[in-house]
């Protein structure tokens, strides 16, 4: 039996994305190309890896044990390259990190400007990533580390991605100072069921949380406008627009907004995610370390609540 790694990879994607066409989708092929690689892979082993359901295929218990013995396969593989690597290079090379773009600023870009100091043969090169597509850029290698948000309890990710808690990060009512729960230390959403609105897409996770919790709390927000970017949304709260609800690392203190805590959401959790068999790299252990250290000088000096209203 001769197998081929690169088909395992697509069995791999297989497994987490659970469909031919988001295979597709994450490595830039034509689903009858997958197809076809799936049906070159079950006459290479000799055994059925799918069996259909309706119009999809999902996979059997020979395709679940082969996925996981193909993990297993890569990750000692990339550990041995890891390890050539490291007796070349040692704590140096090219390290590519990502981060959702608020973490961009607080977390990723002050630790990178440590790495120029402690460890001058690395060379650092920063990715904007979105948190939903963390797991992709890692098994793509895209990425070798990923800064993300973990909204499953460590199981964010797949088998073979590890996560290290970096940080945790408040979600906060964000109102013009002259709104009357300015004064309050405590906002409900309840209290803002009137309000003009400011969310984030459909499918993000606040996009998706925020108007989750409105609807508990017996109200369907009225939207005033939905942005990719905090910042806007930011801006347009600063404009007597609407209110919104923010992560405090992408919403600083700004002249004409107030921050509070609310109630019913739970803090953002700030992880590193980085491929198992990399996690032993001299490289990726020292700029994790130095994530962690830079992350706690941000819990540090963003102890919340700090804003007064005017």
């Amino acid at each position: 039996m001769a197998l081929n790694q690169w088909r395992l990879r697509l069995l791999d994607v297989f497994e987490r994305v659970g469909t031919v066409r988001g295979v597709a989708a994450e490595l830039m092929l034509s689903p009858s190309t997958v197809s076809q690689q799936f049906t070159v892979l079950e006459a290479e082993t000799g055994f059925q890896i799918f069996e259909r359901a309706g119009r999809s295929l999902r996979l059997t218990p020979t395709g679940r044990l082969l996925v996981a013995r193909a993990r297993d396969l890569r990750d000692h593989v990339d550990s041995i390259e890891a390890e050539l690597l490291d007796v070349a290079q040692g704590t140096a090379g090219h390290l590519r990190v990502g981060g959702f773009a608020s973490s961009i600023e607080a977390l990723v870009i002050p630790a990178v400007r440590r790495l120029r100091l402690t460890h001058p043969g690395l060379t650092v090169e920063v990715h904007e990533i979105e948190p939903r597509e963390s797991a992709a850029a890692l098994e793509q290698g895209v990425c070798d580390i990923v800064v993300t948000v973990d909204e499953h309890d460590g199981a964010l990710l797949s088998p073979s991605i590890t996560v290290v808690p970096l940080a945790t990060d408040p979600l906060l009512v964000v109102v013009h100072e002259s709104h009357r729960v300015a004064g309050f230390d405590v906002v409900p959403l309840s209290e803002l069921a009137e309000d003009p609105w400011s969310l984030d897409l459909p499918g993000t996770y606040l996009g998706d949380l925020v108007p989750q919790q409105c609807r508990r709390e017996g109200f369907e927000p009225s939207v005033a406008g939905r942005f990719s970017s905090y910042g806007l949304m930011l801006g347009q709260v600063a404009a007597g627009l609407s209110v919104a609800v923010l992560p405090e690392m992408a919403a600083p203190p700004r002249p004409g907004v107030v921050r509070r805590r609310t109630l019913g959401l739970a803090d953002r959790k700030i992880v590193a995610a980085v491929r198992r068999a990399n996690i032993v790299r001299p490289a990726i252990g020292g700029a994790i370390e130095t994530l962690r250290d830079v992350a706690d000088a941000w819990m540090s000096e963003n102890v919340f609540p700090r804003d007064a209203p005017s």
